[in-house]
């Protein structure tokens, strides 16, 4: 595990809740971390003895740590613990416990403390939250009894405001600030850069290292699988930045980009490499870069860089502005024994060569149904009906299943859990985008150019979202998709927008230039990097405890699929290619419940929202969520002729 830890650029362990046996801190010495070392007291039941949001309050007679009966017990489990480890050099912070209220009982762990005059900062997260910041306060209570202001998923914008308080005097740690549940975390990294920005804000620690699970015929069980339980929390225990079996997932590569050691930029033919390192010179390591040409590799250069600490330095970078239809980008690496790192990745200038689109549109043909469009090498059907494409044929072989359609429902990650209800199928207050419907007002034709009126709406509800779209299908089979939306202005914001498509079985494999090879959320990115990458649907898929949402990718400028090619026009596009319908995961509660229908499950959308960490933390930043009002969205679709 803590080999792993650093792996991902971790250096620091919170022992919650409980010290951890002694080998443990012998090896954190050793390989270097710091520790906040935590002795057990956790009396976390005691704030959910009342039914609903009720909680006890931390100063009354029912909290251990408020009866003089449980003094000495308090004090004896904070000797034990620090007595034991007070000659380990890991250990930088005592934490008097965990979310076990707030009393005369800590005050007396924290005196005891005191009189070890051991230099070690003191830690309870508990005097923190009973005393909450208030921007502008001319004096904070805790301040005589603690040494940090310690908090719990504390947002971004309100750790911003104390680092720039100045009547706040306090170092601020995060000993929990990510959740790290199921698909995410997607915060991590913008936490990182404000921690960097600010020196009163000394870090945080995300919740957890790896998810609890119990395996059954290799299947992950979780609370509620067993007879028996009289109280369980279902697969809240799975929460881990790595799998249960210590296989890592783009939440993990989030949190090494996130802590790596180094920052880059890229301005007028140089690298600047910032060295984030406290003790380290950059000369321990190996730095890479490497230029890619439309996800054609044309230069790599490996160099030893010298930057001290907290210093930058540059890297001259052969490059002459390229001609390209996808992009050109630097990518820079950073290994230490042969390992990677670290990894970023920067557009560099290049001259876009828009592809020789055949302005000559295709001659139809027309019934009281459909317009027909045949090419070539294809033949098209559109539905007046329906508004869309009902059959699309390349060379004589069909490349879709099912009509597309406009769809808005992801299946809920477990940083969703807070909103799924207001998003899903709900019988009063639900939007219910898990069931929607397109309702097509019109559909016309002028010079060949279909225009299709539609709103979608949820069943039973108000339509959501009005929508003109047009196609225009030229000679050569090209199909240019060009989107105006309109979000109702009460609307709540939405998992994702765009088109659905169901492939055949045989579109399994597929390419795509965009961020990859990993999975990418516009917050959880910084793990992949911008290229030419190949996958299938098969290996798209994350074995999430609870099955959900997986796959995306961001910044796709180019899907081929099948016999189809997707380009995005103006703005990049999101991309997903799954062998599950989002129906299928949204039913199913664990992996071997998953059923496949046979067919490859495809999203071309405007964009999808974030991942957050609110299935504990805090809420999905507004930036992160899918909730312009007015939106416009461009793709096409053209032949793959193999």
């Amino acid at each position: 595990d803590l080999e792993l830890m650093k792996e991902l650029n971790i250096n620091c362990i919170r022992t919650s809740h409980y010290p951890p046996t002694p080998k443990f801190l012998e090896m954190c010495n050793e390989m270097g971390f710091y520790v906040i070392l935590e002795t057990d007291i956790e009396t976390h039941g005691f704030n959910k003895r009342l039914p609903g949001d009720q909680c006890f309050d931390s100063e009354s007679e029912d909290w251990p740590c408020t009866k003089p009966e449980w003094e000495d017990e308090h004090i004896e489990r904070m000797k034990r613990a620090a007595l034991r480890d007070i000659n380990q050099p890991s250990v930088i912070m005592w934490s008097t416990g965990n979310e076990s209220g707030y009393g005369p009982n800590h005050i007396s762990m924290i005196k005891w403390l005191r009189t070890l005059n051991d230099g070690r900062l003191i830690h309870y997260e508990g005097v923190s939250s009973r005393d909450s910041y208030e921007y502008g306060r001319e004096e904070y209570t805790y301040s005589k009894n603690l040494d940090v202001y310690s908090r719990m998923y504390t947002p971004i914008d309100t750790i911003t405001q104390m680092a720039n308080d100045e009547k706040f005097k306090f170092p601020v740690f995060l000993c929990e600030y990510s959740h790290a549940m199921g698909n995410g975390p997607g915060d991590v990294y913008e936490y990182n850069e404000t921690f960097d920005k600010y020196k009163k804000l000394i870090g945080g620690c995300v919740w957890e290292w790896a998810d609890h699970t119990v395996i059954v015929d290799g299947v992950p069980k979780y609370g509620g699988d067993f007879e028996g339980e009289l109280t369980h929390a279902g697969n809240f225990c799975c929460d881990g930045m790595v799998f249960h079996n210590r296989a890592l997932k783009s939440g993990s590569l989030e949190v090494k980009a996130a802590y790596q050691p180094i920052r880059t930029r890229y301005e007028n033919g140089k690298i600047y490499v910032y060295n984030r390192l406290d003790f380290t010179n950059l000369s321990e390591y190996e730095f890479e870069y490497e230029i890619q040409v439309d996800g054609k590799t044309v230069t790599k250069e490996t160099t030893v860089l010298t930057a001290p600490p907290h210093t930058e330095t540059t890297v001259d970078v052969d490059y002459k502005t390229a001609e390209c239809r996808l992009g050109a980008y630097v990518i820079c690496r950073l290994y230490k024994d042969g390992k990677e790192v670290a990894l970023t990745h920067h557009q560099l200038p290049a001259n876009i060569i828009e592809d020789n689109a055949d302005n000559t549109l295709c001659s139809y043909t027309e019934d009281e149904n459909n317009f027909y469009f045949i090419g070539e090498n294809f033949s098209y059907t559109f539905s007046k009906r329906y508004g869309t494409f009902t059959s699309m044929k390349v060379e004589g072989k069909e490349q879709i299943v099912e009509k597309p359609f406009l769809s808005v429902w992801r299946a809920p990650i477990d940083n969703d859990r807070r909103f799924v209800n207001a998003w899903g199928n709900g019988y009063w207050k639900a939007e219910n985008f898990k069931k929607i419907f397109n309702k097509v007002y019109s559909t016309t034709i002028h010079k060949g150019v279909i225009t299709v009126l539609n709103s979608v709406a949820g069943v039973s509800r108000k339509p959501f979202i009005h929508n003109t779209v047009t196609y225009r299908v030229d000679t050569n089979g090209r199909v240019d998709v060009d989107l105006k939306a309109t979000l109702r202005e009460d609307a709540i914001w939405l998992p994702r927008f765009g088109f659905e498509f169901t492939l055949p079985e045989t579109a399994n494999k597929f390419s795509y230039f965009g961020m990859g090879p990993y999975e990418s959320y516009c917050d959880m990115c910084h793990g992949s990097y911008m290229g030419s990458f190949e996958s299938t649907a098969d290996d798209e898929y994350v074995n999430y405890v609870v099955p959900q949402e997986h796959g995306n990718h961001i910044g796709v400028k180019k899907l081929e699929i099948g016999n189809l090619i997707f380009k995005a026009k103006n703005n990049p596009m999101e991309i997903n290619v799954s062998k599950y319908s989002s129906k299928e995961l949204t039913k199913a509660m664990h992996i071997d419940e998953l059923e496949t229908d046979g067919f490859i499950h495809l999203r071309v959308d405007y964009k999808v929202s974030g991942v957050g960490s609110n299935a504990c933390g805090p809420e999905l930043m507004e930036k992160y969520r899918v909730n312009e009002k007015k939106f416009e969205f461009a793709y096409s679709i053209e032949p793959n002729i193999k």
